[in-house]
């Protein structure tokens, strides 16, 4: 059995294509903190584990950005304020405290709490719609990256 997705601009409304949009720049916010956490942590196998999520992340949001132009828009192709904000605050963070892994991941996993919670706001706008199944299997994705994130963190505190 296929899941059909939208193949042409009337099967998705503007409230669709704007959740999208939503989802596009927490997403593109995601990729760019993972990113940059990877670059300011000194242990490698966390740095791996941001820079495996930042791929994931950018592969969704790659193709959210397909769906929305199907719909004959143009995709969001940056991230929000307070992603930046976020990513600036952490590296200052990484910075004060020489790399230090514990302080990197308690503030990915805050920033992996924000991502989810834009998935779970924008997932009942879109019930019904044919791009429901597929925001729930990259939801899935983003949700396995949230708790990789928190496991570190939790294994890293408890040292």
């Amino acid at each position: 059995m296929t899941t059909r997705v939208p193949d042409k601009a009337q099967d998705m409304n503007s409230e669709t294509i704007e959740s999208l949009q939503e989802l596009v720049r927490g997403l593109e916010d995601s990729v760019k903190y993972h990113h940059e956490a990877a670059k300011g942590i000194d242990d490698d196998f966390v740095a791996q584990t941001f820079r495996e999520i930042a791929s994931e992340r950018k592969q969704i949001c790659d193709n959210l950005s397909g769906f929305v132009a199907l719909a004959d828009e143009k995709p969001a192709d940056d991230g929000t304020f307070g992603g930046t904000l976020r990513t600036i605050w952490t590296s200052f963070r990484t910075g004060l405290n020489g790399g230090d892994s514990t302080v990197v991941l308690i503030e990915a996993e805050r920033a992996e709490d924000a991502i989810v919670q834009k998935f779970k706001d924008v997932l009942p706008e879109i019930a019904g719609n044919p791009i429901n199944a597929k925001l729930n299997g990259y939801f899935s994705v983003v949700k396995n990256g949230h708790d990789r994130v928190k496991a570190l963190r939790d294994a890293y505190q408890a040292k």
